[in-house]
């Protein structure tokens, strides 16, 4: 189901606006974590996108880095499928120190979501979608199961939500 929040004023509009831009600025913090430990930059990752699965930031496998010359052997390895791409080399411990980097980098669970709306987990769900348009309408995407009791969410159309989605 789809739904948008547009009262400011509300406690769930100023919650699920905070999640976000913590999210935004955790995903900015990341990549620059990465960098620094990596000692380069990247252009692409093999990983998750926000806001699908458990995660709501970012979770990295490998990188597309700018000078992969450059990569320590001991700490990087090529990816299988995807020779442009490195990832940790899990042989050595180097490599494993760098994976357990990446793996404990900051995150954002989905049930803070449900935590916010007052939401039990399902068994089966869909991933919660939150997103802050630039006039400051919050759009949700929930579970077709999730009944949100506030009457603060505004259910709509997938067509008006993709209509929203798009603007900015």
């Amino acid at each position: 189901m789809f739904y948008k929040i547009i009262n400011q004023d509300s406690e769930v509009f100023k919650k699920l606006k905070a999640l976000r831009k913590k999210e935004i600025l955790i995903d900015k913090k990341n990549i620059q974590l990465i960098e620094e430990k990596a000692g380069q930059k990247w252009d692409n990752f093999l990983g998750y996108q926000p806001q699908s699965g458990f995660s709501r930031t970012t979770r990295y496998i490998g990188f597309e880095f700018k000078n992969p010359e450059l990569l320590n052997d001991k700490i990087w390895t090529k990816n299988k499928d995807y020779p442009t791409i490195y990832e940790p080399y899990k042989r050595t411990k180097a490599g494993r120190e760098m994976q357990s980097f990446i793996n404990n980098l900051e995150g954002s669970f989905y049930k803070v979501v449900y935590d916010i709306l007052g939401l039990e987990s399902l068994r089966r769900f869909i991933t919660p979608y939150v997103e802050i348009k630039k006039d400051d309408t919050i759009i949700l995407r929930l579970d077709d199961q999730h009944e949100p009791k506030d009457k603060n969410l505004i259910e709509i159309t997938s067509v008006e939500f993709n209509e929203l989605f798009k603007l900015d």
